[in-house]
């Protein structure tokens, strides 16, 4: 059996795509999840195991934490479609929207998993370049006419948040839909969230992954008008959310003060942190969210790999087209920064020699 000619065309000399691996005890900057600490909804939900029947399914819908996010978001329950993780929201929002050939139109440099599941749907994929500062080209993306759009706000890797005023035109004048990628919006404040009954055609996608420190759990949610809604429910796996996923969830919403601690540390650190960069000769840019992507000034890569090798683990941007000279970095506590700064100083110290 030759497993290429049974194989998905879209799938044909495709490589899997694979996270970074958890290194034990690496100091892991290269994932942008958080860094301040264990979240005490974890605890407070295993308090509560014992009301869990974990021999029957979970709700189809996670009813519970459906309801709880409409709250949270001054929606209704019908409004708001809870997946495994923002990917599978992602992969969900593909499935209903896109036949074969329709465009997706993607700024550029983005998310790795837009461009994923547009090939891996076999959508065509319309990739724009970001402008100078990493910003919006609104008239090239308004003239792709996509089916598709996705923005993540703030952007991953640059960090930065676009523009309310851009994001609102392109929302206006699309007539297709478009996705605002909210998984860092907590470290700016940025809520399209609020927008969803405004614009018809936005799709905003939330995750407990950053700011709520619960990447492990894979809880991540859309919001849209009902219509939408209701089409993604027909794409969408039944039961795909856990219920001990779902309990620890419902935790962390119903007290966020280790969010909001979260959200204040690396706003401080960010600072900070970008300061003590400078100081030794790099360009840390403006960034939005819990990470920063900073030009060495040389080819990233080899400072990856000293780094690795002490055990602090970074993201070296070279396989984004423009920013090989990048490190990508996530923001944590201020004892973090100072062992990447100190580890910094001794590559740079290396390469003198």
């Amino acid at each position: 059996m030759d497993v290429e000619t049974l194989v998905r065309r879209s799938l044909v000399g495709m490589e899997a795509q694979v996270y970074p691996c958890t290194q034990r005890g690496a100091l892991l900057l290269d994932a942008n999840t958080n860094l301040v600490g264990r979240n005490p909804a974890v605890d407070r939900a295993a308090k509560r195991l014992d009301a869990l029947d974990l021999a029957q399914y979970p709700s189809s819908l996670s009813d519970g934490l459906r309801a709880a996010l409409a709250t949270e978001h001054g929606l209704s329950a019908e409004e708001v479609l809870v997946g495994n993780g923002s990917d599978e929201v992602l992969d969900v929002i593909c499935k209903a929207f896109c036949n074969p050939g329709d465009r997706i139109s993607i700024p550029t440099p983005a998310f790795v998993m837009y461009g994923f599941f547009a090939k891996v749907h076999l959508a065509s994929a319309v990739e724009i370049p970001l402008l100078g500062r990493w910003q919006l080209d609104v008239e090239t993306m308004l003239r792709a006419r996509p089916k598709l759009t996705f923005i993540a706000s703030p952007n991953n890797p640059t960090g930065n948040a676009f523009p309310k005023s851009d994001l609102e035109r392109i929302l206006a004048e699309s007539s297709g839909l478009v996705v605002v990628d909210e998984a860092y919006a907590d470290f700016c404040g940025q809520d399209f969230a609020s927008q969803v009954r405004r614009y018809e055609n936005l799709i905003v996608t939330r995750t407990f992954s950053k700011s709520h420190g619960l990447a492990g759990l894979r809880v991540g949610y859309a919001l849209s008008n009902r219509k939408v809604v209701q089409k993604l429910e027909c794409a969408k796996t039944p039961l795909s959310l856990s219920s001990l996923s779902e309990a620890i969830a419902l935790e962390a919403l119903a007290d966020k003060t280790f969010m909001r601690e979260s959200v204040r540390v690396v706003q401080s650190e960010r600072v900070r942190l970008a300061g003590r960069l400078r100081e030794l000769g790099f360009q840390p840019q403006p960034t939005d969210a819990n990470f920063m992507i900073v030009d060495l000034g040389v080819p990233s890569e080899p400072a990856r790999q000293h780094l690795a090798g002490r055990g602090v683990m970074t993201r070296a941007m070279g396989d984004f087209k423009g920013l090989e000279r990048y490190l990508r970095i996530t923001v944590g506590r201020p004892e973090h920064g100072d062992r990447l700064v100190s580890e910094l100083q001794n590559w740079k110290a290396s390469c003198s020699r």
